[in-house]
């Protein structure tokens, strides 16, 4: 990773511009070209420096409930059960930590019926008897801001 993908990475944390070609003006403030910004970023993907580049959006404002969803899940099928879950669309966060309830994810549903469906195929595919819902009553926003630059 060289000055210019440290530069690229505060860039994106801070939002990609609301233009019609954002990764244009990215390029332009930082001195290079667009098709080197998109080959820069393609790179941090694969080597792990950014795991995810999307937008994050209202979800209750978009009809959606959000749910946090703690699981004891036995380590020796920890990681399928991670890579199956982290394949629906509506998971948008899913963390490992120490303790009994070893897994922790969101997950974004239109209806009850939705999570609920979601929640007993998961139990019945994994064979997992420690599932608890977290609802979201109230959102906090966190600003994490890694500076890169040391800035």
């Amino acid at each position: 990773m060289d000055i210019i993908d440290m530069k690229l990475i505060n860039r994106l944390q801070e939002g990609l511009p609301l233009e019609k070609d954002p990764y244009n003006l990215i390029g332009q403030n930082l001195g290079i070209e667009r098709a080197e910004v998109l080959h820069r970023i393609k790179n941090l993907l694969r080597e792990g420096y950014i795991r995810r580049l999307g937008g994050i959006f209202e979800a209750r404002a978009m009809g959606y409930t959000s749910v946090l969803i703690g699981a004891h899940v036995p380590e020796d099928i920890f990681q399928e059960a991670a890579l199956y879950i982290n394949t629906f669309k509506g998971v948008t966060h899913n963390y490992r930590r120490s303790g009994f309830i070893n897994m922790w994810f969101t997950f974004s549903v239109r209806s009850e019926e939705e999570k609920a469906l979601f929640l007993k195929y998961l139990q019945e595919k994994f064979s997992l008897d420690n599932l608890w819902e977290f609802p979201n009553l109230r959102n906090f926003k966190l600003r994490v801001f890694f500076d890169m630059e040391g800035r």
